[in-house]
């Protein structure tokens, strides 16, 4: 499978609140594998693929594809950039990070930070107000190419690790857009079962928009959303994290469709694939959440991706996850969203 390839593709582009790198990458990995792309008033981008009979249930297979990210909102008279939060940034993994300000062109820069030697004991992180971001320029420099409202982005930083880890900014959610994307390439070629749009959302960090919008419009009868969790690490707890490389984690929770999750835990038993449970107690805090109640009810259930450091630059994942979450996807739309 194309795994780390495409994970290295979607990671590296830009798609902070508004920036459109990335939709311009998922629509060429997107076009081979279904018969029409199209990209909605919002930016979320739809790919099309008809059932082998025209009366089959549709179904949507649902990632995000916005990242996380900072907005300018001015720069102060010695050249540095005054920020705000676009998105649910970690204040803790902004200092000295390498970044991208998206102006007129793109401009590297670096966040500020305090050396320990200045520092003296005050050992509190700055609040967001008191953060800024270097770019090497003075204030009348950085006006040509730089205004209020630009985005900014964590540099690109992609590496493979071991044992089938790798890193990088924004896998919440290239991962669940790189699952996306391989389960239409397990399809290319397979009589479907379903109807079956593959929507890329946007703006789920800011709210869940794009994607209950896309549902809207499209209204399907059923619809996988697959997006991160939590990746267990030494110091979280266990019962609310998924393990790298155990497979999809299965969410089950009162506003997803009990019948059509069971059916994916069949349809996994049936395919060999490596799934885990999750439970919710309530709302997901992903767009599954919206599409359940778009147009009138949409049958929904949520797939996701273990990942470890959410919402840091250093966002780690295990690529047998993502392939797990790809065959159970193509599993549901070449055999069925119903037994």
């Amino acid at each position: 499978m194309k795994t780390t390839e495409w994970l290295k593709i979607l990671s590296d582009a830009a798609g902070v609140g508004g920036e459109t790198g990335v939709t311009q990458a998922v629509v060429d990995l997107m076009r081979p594998l279904v018969d029409e792309v199209k990209v909605d008033t919002m930016g979320s981008v739809c790919g099309f693929r008809r059932a082998a009979t025209p009366d089959a249930p549709t179904l949507m297979l649902e990632a995000h594809l916005d990242e996380i990210g900072l907005i300018v909102t001015g720069i102060d008279d010695k050249g540095f950039l005054q920020v705000a939060k676009c998105g649910g940034v970690d204040p803790r993994s902004l200092q000295a990070q390498p970044v991208v300000v998206f102006g007129k062109q793109p401009v590297r820069g670096m966040i500020c930070t305090t050396p320990p030697h200045l520092a003296g004991e005050d050992k509190d992180l700055p609040d967001l107000s008191d953060t800024a971001v270097d770019v090497g320029m003075s204030k009348e420099e950085a006006e040509k190419l730089i205004a209020a409202g630009d985005r900014i982005g964590f540099a690109p930083n992609f590496a493979v690790l071991q044992n089938d880890r790798v890193s990088g900014k924004s896998l919440d959610d290239r991962a669940g857009c790189a699952a996306v994307l391989l389960a239409l390439d397990l399809l290319k070629d397979k009589p479907l079962a379903v109807n079956l749009i593959a929507c890329l959302a946007v703006q789920e960090e800011l709210g869940g928009y794009g994607a209950k919008a896309a549902a809207f419009e499209t209204a399907p009868d059923y619809a996988i959303c697959t997006d991160v969790s939590f990746g267990l690490t030494h110091d979280a707890p266990a019962q609310e994290c998924g393990e790298l490389g155990k497979g999809a984690m299965l969410g089950i929770g009162p506003v997803l469709d009990r019948a059509f999750t069971l059916r994916l835990k069949a349809l996994a038993a049936d395919g060999d694939i490596p799934v885990q449970t999750e439970v919710l107690g309530g709302r997901t805090g992903t767009d599954a959440d919206g599409m359940t109640t778009a147009h009138g009810g949409i049958r929904t259930t949520l797939l996701s991706i273990p990942l470890r450091y959410m919402h840091t630059p250093a966002e780690l994942l295990a690529t047998a996850d993502v392939e797990a979450v790809a065959r159970l996807m193509a599993a549901a739309a070449e055999k069925g969203v119903v037994g």
